[in-house]
């Protein structure tokens, strides 16, 4: 691109002279006094002005004062084309920030040579002013960053420390309970932002991977909004949630990483919408070509809005919209960095539409495949589901349509009611059925009048206020609106006596494990213990070695005595990976299979494939979470 050159001067012929030097390599603006230039520089911006000094109106000298003096211009180098050739006069020009000083009548090469010297020293200039700049605003946001940090570390740690102490402390039971509950809070935020942390190394390592599985979409949705929900009614917002029909019931994709991104931006717009907005979640199919589907996902908000200029910065490592921001609401401000990088290993993108003081939307797409299963197999088996009758009575014609579409789907047989003398109608002429939805306080009908029949309440109302009352008049469950389709078929399943306990532990079943035993290999005690002592109910015995190398003599002198092994990977002597190797070489175990556990705070992808690579069967992440220890127990132990 050419660069652009201002000639001032109040001679004609020297315009033309200058003009015809410099126009084979520059775009050249003449123009006949500094008054003029002036004029214009709001609208053309040079590169460099080629000024004369004696200049009616004002002189070259008063014309750079003025220039110098102002911010937008002040930078913009300066050359005295002039017919002065006192050494006073160049040196004052000089210093008044000229970057030169040519006396007329000039050599043609000696002004082009000038010329493309400070153009190119100009550009220097620039650059490194831009480029010192950029360090010093990337230092400046890894300061806040590491601030941030150090207060999101610190403030949980100083729960745990504080409610640990006023535990210890507390003269009964109740208060020792409330100060576990804050430890426990605090401790699951800590690892949060412990988690955010080690994802975002990740990302700058570019070692984040995705782990395709086969789940329940809407199942996955239900669990984000056990997360946020607790928010949501602590602030008093109403949420609600829309799932296009013709997404499929399963889908191939990693759950956990998609979890991640939808509860960070439910989590934020939460955070960001005052007491009394509303939050609302959408997804829709965009297409479909054999297997693969394409997602888009969007939640909103009506809260406090972001500026065009602060979501520029939103998507970028160790910074917030602003440095405020994490003052004031709290968080890392790695949420959004770690969820685009998620979007974008899943082949989509996510951006935002907001404006201040009235909302944001956050949107993003991925790429994704229909699963084999189909919603049928939500439904348990050994029930005659041809046989099972369904009422349901709603006023909203959007919620018989919902419950239409899902037993349309599932083949059970279901009537519907627009209000309660309708329903009573329908129960009169056909009979009783097996389960009853019903919304709350309906025209026409007292819930009363259905005792002692199973009754699922549908309310938006809060159930705190409702409980009693519900209960009085023989509701056995209730159902929040917005619902998903996959709480309706588990609210079936449980009221037809069936209650499905798959991928829920209530807790640790009393002698569970009776007669089995388990060597635990760990070289800290404290892990010892809590592991111990989490499975004191199960009636497992356990036996404890502190190192691989004690791990390993202990399972060659009594080869078949365990039924599983739960191995550190990180211990002094001799570290899991060797004495895995070596157990699996041991002759007595040729023809034996002995569940060995890896159980190590090393949780990435590397690592787990170390582990299986060194004969491990299985990983178990610190810390550790005894749903995910018994459920692997339960898949290992025969």
């Amino acid at each position: 691109m050419q660069k652009t050159i201002f000639v001032v001067d109040d001679s004609t012929t020297n315009l033309s002279s200058a003009e015809k030097v410099l126009e084979k390599q520059y775009s050249v603006v003449t123009m006949t006094s500094a008054v003029k230039m002036f004029a214009i520089l709001d609208k053309i911006t040079p590169d460099l002005i080629l000024m004369d000094v004696a200049m009616p109106e004002m002189s070259g000298f008063d014309a750079v004062k003025q220039l110098k003096a102002g911010e937008l211009h002040a930078e913009i180098p300066v050359i005295f084309l002039t017919a002065l050739t006192d050494s006073y006069n160049e040196a004052y020009g000089i210093e008044l920030g000229a970057v030169d000083f040519i006396t007329k009548p000039f050599s043609e090469q000696v002004l082009l040579h000038r010329i493309k010297h400070h153009l190119n020293v100009d550009t220097l200039i620039r650059e490194r002013t831009k480029r010192l700049e950029q360090a010093n605003e990337a230092s400046r946001a890894k300061s806040d960053f590491l601030s941030n940090m150090s207060h999101e570390m610190r403030t949980p740690l100083n729960a745990i420390i504080g409610m640990t102490d006023i535990g210890k402390k507390a003269e009964n039971i109740e208060g020792k309970n409330r100060a576990l509950n804050k430890i426990g809070d605090a401790s699951s935020h800590l690892l949060g932002v412990i988690n955010d942390v080690l994802d975002m190394a990740k990302i700058e390592a570019n070692k984040l991977e995705l782990a395709p599985i086969e789940y329940n979409f809407e199942r996955m949705l239900q669990k984000v909004m056990t997360v946020v929900n607790f928010r949501v009614d602590e602030k008093q917002q109403l949420l609600t949630v829309n799932v296009d029909k013709n997404i499929p019931c399963f889908i191939i994709g990693d759950e956990q990483r998609l979890t991640q991104v939808i509860t960070n931006l439910m989590s934020n717009a939460t955070k960001f919408t005052p007491e009394g907005g509303r939050i609302f979640l959408k997804a829709s199919l965009l297409g479909e070509t054999d297997e693969n589907c394409d997602l888009c996902i969007e939640v909103g908000d009506s809260g406090i809005g972001i500026s065009p200029e602060q979501q520029g910065k939103l998507f970028q490592s160790f910074g917030q919209a602003e440095r405020g921001t994490s003052r004031e609401y709290g968080g890392t401000g790695l949420g959004l960095v770690i969820s685009k990088r998620i979007v974008e290993l899943m082949g989509g993108r996510i951006w935002i539409e907001s404006e201040l003081g009235k909302g944001s939307r956050f949107i993003f797409t991925i790429k994704t495949r229909r699963g084999q299963k189909n919603p049928r197999s939500l439904l348990f088996p050994g029930v005659n589901w041809e046989a099972v009758r369904i009422l349901v009575a709603d006023d909203m014609h959007e919620t018989r349509n919902h419950f239409q579409d899902i037993f349309g789907r599932l083949n059970i047989k279901c009537d519907f009611a627009a209000d309660g003398f309708e329903a009573r109608r329908l129960i009169e002429e056909r009979g009783d059925y097996d389960i009853y939805f019903m919304d709350w306080r309906m025209r026409g009908m007292s819930l009363e009048a259905l005792l002692p029949h199973t009754v699922i309440m549908m309310t938006a109302a809060d159930w705190k206020q409702l409980k009693n009352d519900a209960i009085d008049a023989g509701v056995k469950k209730r159902l929040l609106k917005p619902f998903f389709s996959s709480e309706i078929i588990d609210c079936i399943n449980e009221c037809l006596g069936t209650e499905r306990n798959k991928g829920k532990d209530t807790g640790n079943a009393p002698d569970e494990f009776t007669g089995k035993k388990l060597l635990l290999a760990e070289d800290i005690e404290i892990n010892r213990e809590i592991l111990i002592t989490l499975l004191e109910n199960t009636g497992l015995e356990i036996d404890c070695a502190e190192n691989g190398n004690e791990a390993l003599e202990m399972i060659t002198a009594a080869p078949d005595k365990y039924d599983i092994v739960f191995m550190d990977v990180q211990m002094p002597k001799m570290d899991g990976y060797e004495s895995t190797r070596r157990i699996r070489a041991l002759p007595a175990l040729q023809n034996v299979t002995l569940p060995i556990i890896a159980m190590t705070a090393n949780v990435f992808r590397e690592d787990i494939e170390a582990c299986l690579a060194a004969g491990m069967d299985n990983h178990l992440g610190k810390p550790l979470d005894i749903h995910n220890v018994l459920e692997m127990m339960r898949k290992y132990i025969k």
